[in-house]
């Protein structure tokens, strides 16, 4: 899945976006709900009180003392005096070349002026003109209700979409649990209409994959039951009638046998699954293990062959005994479907990695349909059972495990009324 279509990557998309759209709208609302308007400025009383206080003509011992104690500087300049208690307080003859005095300075007495980014009150009176700093910022133009209603109501605007966003992000969820209540009930057959790219996407195949190979394993299994019931079936009403008529002990014991090898297989099967069937690991030679296998079988119903006389070009890590359970279904099968008085052929090679044995015949074959879901437990081509063919399906699905448990490779070639050939590819030591 690209990286792009992650749901993850879209969610910290929306969020960082998101982020940067709250900081942004908070920043513009509180600048425009807080711009200073100089026209609206509303002086101090305090102001108002430090000029009479200083009296007239202005006493700039008293004028110095009281700014020193209020931590502000004033400028007095009259026909008589021009003095300011810090050079920092700038000459009414600066301000007032100032373009925000000229605009305001027409008819007011009292005013605030912007000068060089800092605000003075400059009180004009008919014995002097004040300037005062340290003037505190205005307040009048901030309304803490208006301001909380605005900023709720733009916090609204931006969230509303990201609801539906977000609602639209996880609308498969619903679809998900109802199909997940449903395999709880039991029903397989679900249909879940997601069709995205993304891990919800990705989880709505994966539960219909789930669900499809649940439903065919539950009735691999119920059609496995109807099959084993049907085959002991017949072994045990031939035992019963054989019984009853004295038949030979020979025909009674290979219906016995037969029971024998049916329930071996099945249980067999399940121990591959299970977590107690664990591997016995040794360093072994695989052309010694195939020659102790073939010592089983009858010299006229196979051809043998291997390159090579050095031995030690065989040697594998393997369980031994899994092995040779491998290397017999597969013979078996190769026996029980070939032509009649046909030779199958089996072979073992080694290069410098691999040892590959090849087992194959010159019987019914398998078709491509078949050939997909061979490996499937339960599945048989043969859906017959014939008594000459027999089995279960169970095979080639415990060789397929056991070749797994090894991390060795299994690979079948065959076509119908052609021949099978099967490949078994271990690493060398």
């Amino acid at each position: 899945m690209r990286i792009s279509r992650s749901i993850f990557i879209k969610l910290i998309v929306i969020i960082i976006s998101y982020g940067i759209l709250i900081n942004i709208a908070v920043a513009l609302f509180f600048k425009f709900s807080t711009e200073f308007k100089p026209r609206r400025f509303v002086h101090t009383k305090l102001d108002e009180y430090l000029i009479r206080d200083i009296g007239n003509p202005p006493d700039t011992v008293k004028a110095r003392s009281l700014m020193e104690e209020l931590h502000m500087n004033i400028s007095i300049k009259s026909d008589k005096l021009d003095w300011a208690s810090s050079d920092e307080v700038p000459k009414f003859d600066e301000i007032s070349k100032s373009e925000d005095y000229k605009e305001m300075a027409r008819n007011e007495e009292s005013l605030p002026v912007h000068y060089k980014d800092k605000i003075y009150g400059v009180y004009k009176k008919p014995y002097g003109i004040f300037i005062i700093t340290g003037i505190p910022p205005p307040q009048d133009t901030f309304n803490p209700e208006k301001a909380v209603f605005g900023l709720l109501f733009i916090l609204s605007l931006i969230f509303l979409p990201l609801y539906f966003l977000l609602r639209w992000l996880f609308s498969p969820l619903k679809d998900l649990t109802k199909a997940v209540q449903q395999i709880g009930e039991g029903n397989y057959a679900i249909d879940l209409p997601i069709r995205r790219r993304d891990e919800f996407g990705e989880l709505a195949r994966s539960l219909s994959q789930m669900s499809f190979n649940i439903e065919n394993s539950i009735k691999s299994k119920e059609q496995l039951l109807i099959d084993v019931s049907h085959e002991l079936r017949t072994p045990l009403t031939r035992i019963k009638f054989g019984l009853e008529l004295n038949a030979p002990k020979e025909k009674i014991n290979e219906d016995v046998i037969e029971i024998e090898k049916m329930v071996k297989s099945i249980l067999l099967n399940y121990r591959e699954n299970s977590n107690y069937s664990e591997l016995q690991i040794t360093d072994s030679n695989l052309l010694e293990l195939l020659g102790s296998v073939l010592s089983e079988y009858s010299e006229d119903k196979i051809t043998f062959s291997h390159i090579g006389n050095n031995t030690n070009n065989y040697n594998a890590s393997v369980d031994n005994e899994k092995i040779k359970i491998v290397i017999r279904n597969l013979i078996d099968n190769a026996l029980k479907y070939s032509v009649q008085n046909e030779k199958i052929f089996v072979e073992i090679k080694s290069d410098n990695k691999i040892i590959e044995i090849i087992i194959r015949d010159k019987g019914i074959g398998i078709s491509d349909n078949d050939l997909k879901n061979i490996f499937e437990p339960f599945y048989r081509a043969d859906i017959s059972r014939s008594r000459r063919t027999g089995g279960f399906g169970l095979g080639l699905a415990i060789v397929k495990k056991i070749m797994d448990s090894h991390k060795a490779i299994i690979e079948i070639e065959s076509k119908s009324n052609e021949g099978t050939t099967v490949h078994l590819k271990f690493k060398k030591n």
